[in-house]
Protein backbone atom coordinates (compact mmCIF):
# COMPACT_ATOMS: atom_id res chain seq x y z
CA UNK A 1 0.00 0.00 0.00
CA UNK A 2 3.15 2.05 0.86
CA UNK A 3 4.96 1.56 -2.02
CA UNK A 4 1.09 2.43 -4.55
CA UNK A 5 1.32 5.85 -2.89
CA UNK A 6 4.54 6.83 -3.04
CA UNK A 7 4.28 5.87 -6.76
CA UNK A 8 0.85 8.00 -6.92
CA UNK A 9 2.63 10.87 -5.11
CA UNK A 10 5.70 10.76 -7.61
CA UNK A 11 3.75 10.34 -10.56
CA UNK A 12 1.72 13.50 -9.49
CA UNK A 13 4.84 15.41 -8.61
CA UNK A 14 6.24 14.60 -11.94
CA UNK A 15 3.10 15.96 -13.53
CA UNK A 16 3.03 19.46 -12.13
CA UNK A 17 6.56 20.18 -13.03
CA UNK A 18 6.33 18.72 -16.20
CA UNK A 19 3.19 21.12 -16.37
CA UNK A 20 5.28 24.24 -15.64
CA UNK A 21 8.38 23.65 -18.20
CA UNK A 22 6.63 25.06 -20.99
CA UNK A 23 5.22 28.52 -18.96
CA UNK A 24 8.86 29.66 -18.44
CA UNK A 25 9.43 28.71 -22.46
CA UNK A 26 6.95 31.45 -22.87
CA UNK A 27 7.99 33.88 -20.55
CA UNK A 28 11.13 33.66 -22.15
CA UNK A 29 10.30 34.26 -25.98
CA UNK A 30 7.95 37.00 -24.66
CA UNK A 31 10.96 38.77 -23.49
CA UNK A 32 13.14 38.30 -26.21
CA UNK A 33 10.13 40.03 -28.34
CA UNK A 34 10.00 42.83 -26.37
CA UNK A 35 13.51 43.43 -26.88
CA UNK A 36 12.61 43.67 -30.49
CA UNK A 37 14.75 44.75 -33.10
CA UNK A 38 17.08 46.65 -31.23
CA UNK A 39 16.63 46.10 -27.63
CA UNK A 40 16.90 48.50 -24.93
CA UNK A 41 18.47 52.11 -25.31
CA UNK A 42 18.07 55.67 -27.04
CA UNK A 43 19.79 56.48 -30.82
CA UNK A 44 22.04 58.44 -30.97
CA UNK A 45 22.67 58.75 -34.49
CA UNK A 46 22.14 56.40 -37.60
CA UNK A 47 24.86 55.62 -40.34
CA UNK A 48 23.41 54.85 -43.69
CA UNK A 49 25.36 53.38 -46.59
CA UNK A 50 24.04 51.66 -49.89
CA UNK A 51 27.97 50.09 -50.28
CA UNK A 52 29.11 48.43 -46.66
CA UNK A 53 30.91 51.08 -45.02
CA UNK A 54 31.37 53.33 -47.86
CA UNK A 55 30.10 56.82 -48.13
CA UNK A 56 27.52 56.60 -44.96
CA UNK A 57 24.92 59.20 -44.91
CA UNK A 58 24.70 60.28 -41.43
CA UNK A 59 21.44 61.15 -39.72
CA UNK A 60 21.47 62.39 -36.29
CA UNK A 61 18.85 65.36 -36.30
CA UNK A 62 16.22 64.66 -33.95
CA UNK A 63 13.42 64.57 -36.18
CA UNK A 64 15.18 61.91 -38.83
CA UNK A 65 16.26 59.93 -35.47
CA UNK A 66 12.48 59.58 -34.61
CA UNK A 67 11.58 58.09 -38.21
CA UNK A 68 14.11 55.53 -37.78
CA UNK A 69 13.00 54.86 -33.64
CA UNK A 70 9.26 54.73 -35.34
CA UNK A 71 10.82 52.17 -38.09
CA UNK A 72 12.67 50.07 -35.32
CA UNK A 73 10.14 50.13 -32.87
CA UNK A 74 7.21 48.80 -35.80
CA UNK A 75 8.59 46.42 -37.20
CA UNK A 76 7.44 42.91 -36.95
CA UNK A 77 9.15 40.12 -36.34
CA UNK A 78 8.48 37.63 -39.02
CA UNK A 79 8.62 33.56 -38.30
CA UNK A 80 9.81 31.04 -40.46
CA UNK A 81 13.87 31.13 -41.93
CA UNK A 82 15.20 34.05 -44.05
CA UNK A 83 16.76 33.64 -47.08
CA UNK A 84 17.47 37.36 -48.86
CA UNK A 85 20.10 38.49 -50.93
CA UNK A 86 22.09 41.22 -50.83
CA UNK A 87 20.74 44.62 -48.59
CA UNK A 88 19.99 47.98 -50.63
CA UNK A 89 21.35 49.25 -47.81
CA UNK A 90 23.22 48.74 -44.62
CA UNK A 91 22.93 51.14 -41.60
CA UNK A 92 25.04 51.23 -38.54
CA UNK A 93 22.77 52.44 -35.76
CA UNK A 94 25.47 53.96 -32.40
CA UNK A 95 23.16 54.23 -29.42
CA UNK A 96 23.51 57.22 -26.60
CA UNK A 97 25.98 54.50 -24.68
CA UNK A 98 27.97 54.37 -27.23
CA UNK A 99 27.10 50.64 -28.32
CA UNK A 100 26.72 49.71 -31.89
CA UNK A 101 23.75 47.69 -33.96
CA UNK A 102 24.39 46.59 -37.49
CA UNK A 103 21.24 46.30 -39.99
CA UNK A 104 20.56 45.30 -43.13
CA UNK A 105 17.47 46.86 -44.98
CA UNK A 106 15.44 46.63 -48.11
CA UNK A 107 12.94 49.07 -49.38
CA UNK A 108 10.96 46.19 -51.45
CA UNK A 109 9.80 47.38 -55.02
CA UNK A 110 6.40 49.33 -55.22
CA UNK A 111 3.62 46.71 -53.79
CA UNK A 112 6.36 45.02 -51.13
CA UNK A 113 7.30 45.47 -47.87
CA UNK A 114 10.37 46.86 -46.68
CA UNK A 115 12.56 44.16 -44.32
CA UNK A 116 15.00 44.14 -41.81
CA UNK A 117 17.37 42.24 -40.44
CA UNK A 118 19.74 42.32 -37.50
CA UNK A 119 23.55 40.76 -38.84
CA UNK A 120 24.08 39.08 -35.31
CA UNK A 121 20.66 37.02 -36.10
CA UNK A 122 20.49 36.61 -39.87
CA UNK A 123 17.96 33.79 -39.62
CA UNK A 124 15.17 36.47 -38.38
CA UNK A 125 13.54 39.31 -40.42
CA UNK A 126 11.64 42.33 -39.65
CA UNK A 127 8.66 43.61 -41.49
CA UNK A 128 7.52 47.09 -41.62
CA UNK A 129 4.04 48.51 -42.92
CA UNK A 130 3.83 50.22 -46.23
CA UNK A 131 3.46 53.61 -44.81
CA UNK A 132 6.70 53.34 -42.65
CA UNK A 133 8.30 51.96 -45.59
CA UNK A 134 6.97 55.65 -47.56
CA UNK A 135 8.48 57.52 -44.52
CA UNK A 136 11.62 55.97 -44.81
CA UNK A 137 12.07 55.82 -48.57
CA UNK A 138 10.97 59.64 -48.35
CA UNK A 139 13.84 59.85 -45.65
CA UNK A 140 16.64 58.53 -48.00
CA UNK A 141 15.69 60.30 -51.68
CA UNK A 142 14.12 56.78 -52.74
Amino acid sequence: MKREITLLLFALMATVLFGCQPEKEEVKAEEEEMEGLLGEGEIAKVELSEVKGINPIVYNETDELEIFRHLFSSADKELGIVNMGDPEFYLKVVMEDGEKRYLNLWLGGEGETASLVNIEDTHTIYTVTFDMKEEVAKLLGK
